[in-house]
């Protein structure tokens, strides 16, 4: 007899024991002992409850249960089960692979549509024929393969006629290069020559009607500020005629009276207080006036006349106080009366004066032409 644990319940019960104390199992005739771990279990248990180890029923138990229930061996259809398992496990791999290799593809196929359709609207702005080529070397199968083969061939002839315009750039051949692209991306850039060409005329001219004249072509020119600015500083310059005529009648008293008749209460009147300057003379006053005019009557001189020439060009100017004058331009003709007729008796002057507001001369050079 000896101590073992109940094949059911696992408490400890005796080998000769009817029935387990603890369960009630039979246990007197109904165990067997497990050949590999020696552990105890019932005559109908076909496992050993302590190592797992399959039992091999009793003879004559085996041999009714195949009599009752003939089945194909347990082996065999775990063979079948497991193979059938395995094609299964294969079909589903490759058809993962395949799935994932499709949508690579087609993800890298958006991808290069996309990237094309990129490349294909940065062209849009561009005018370098090389640009043109190599989109068409990359994406030989475009849908865009013609147009941007037809546009690389127009921005090669339109190259080579901007390479001969840039070396003589004026109005008339980027007028000309405009007539004969009109759908050009340069066309910005020849716009903003001509403005440019324009703006340089008009004030090399520097007349109200040449700055009026950009005005009208330009209306939103580059140099629209400059040219209003310089419109209105010309309509302030602008002497009227009432204002030209009481210089010429100045200038014709100045020297009529001052200078021919050395009169010196027409200097004073003629002339500012003092001179800025008076024929490279600093300061000068009505007594300098009649000095120069002296010095003329020297010698065999019986008298001096003059005339002012008819072409007087008169526009106002900031004076050295900084109030706005009158700038005066005038040829003179001085004719001399001399005892000695074998002497000359005429000359001819540039007369450069500045005047102020009250037609008094601030400043003046005669010149000999």
């Amino acid at each position: 007899m000896s101590i073992i644990k109940c094949p059911v319940c696992r408490q400890q019960v005796s080998t000769m024991a009817g029935t387990c104390p603890h369960c009630g199992t039979k246990i007197s005739g109904q165990i067997r002992q497990c050949p590999g771990c020696g552990e105890y279990s019932l005559v109908t248990q076909n496992k050993c409850p302590g190592c797992g180890s399959l039992l091999q029923m009793p003879r004559g138990e085996n041999e009714s249960n195949e009599k009752q229930s003939p089945t194909p061996p347990r082996k065999e259809k775990k063979k079948k089960t497991s193979i059938w398992k395995r094609l299964l496990w294969f079909a589903f791999v490759i058809a993962l692979v395949m799935l994932c290799a499709a949508g690579f593809y087609y993800y890298n196929q958006q991808r290069l549509q996309q990237k094309e359709q990129q490349d294909y609207e940065r062209l849009a702005d561009v005018t370098n024929p090389e640009f043109y080529q190599q989109f068409l070397i990359d994406y030989p199968e475009s849908k865009h393969y013609d147009e941007i083969n037809e546009r690389m061939r127009t921005l090669q002839t339109e190259a080579e006629e901007w390479k001969q315009l840039l070396k003589n750039i004026n109005r008339a051949n980027v007028s000309l290069f405009l007539q004969k692209h009109p759908n050009s991306l340069r066309q910005r850039l020849c716009e903003d020559m001509l403005d440019s060409i324009d703006w340089q005329d008009a004030l090399s001219i520097g007349s109200e009607e040449a700055v009026t004249d950009y005005l009208s072509k330009h209306p939103s020119g580059r140099y629209v500020g400059d040219a209003s600015e310089k419109k209105n500083a010309l309509l302030l310059s602008k002497v009227t005629p009432g204002e030209k005529a009481m210089i010429r009648g100045t200038l014709e008293s100045f020297f009529s009276k001052a200078i021919g008749d050395q009169d010196i209460e027409a200097a004073r009147a003629a002339i500012t207080d003092t001179m800025v300057e008076f024929c490279g003379k600093q300061q000068a006053n009505a007594e300098t006036i009649i000095e120069y005019a002296k010095e003329k009557m020297a010698k065999d001189v019986i008298g001096l006349h003059y005339a002012i020439g008819q072409q007087m060009d008169v526009h106002k100017e900031t004076l050295p106080d900084g109030n706005t004058g009158f700038a005066a331009e005038v040829s003179l003709q001085e004719t001399i009366s001399r005892s000695d007729t074998n002497q000359p008796t005429s000359n001819l002057y540039r007369v450069k004066a500045l005047l102020n507001q009250e037609q008094k001369i601030v400043r003046m050079n005669i010149l000999k032409e």
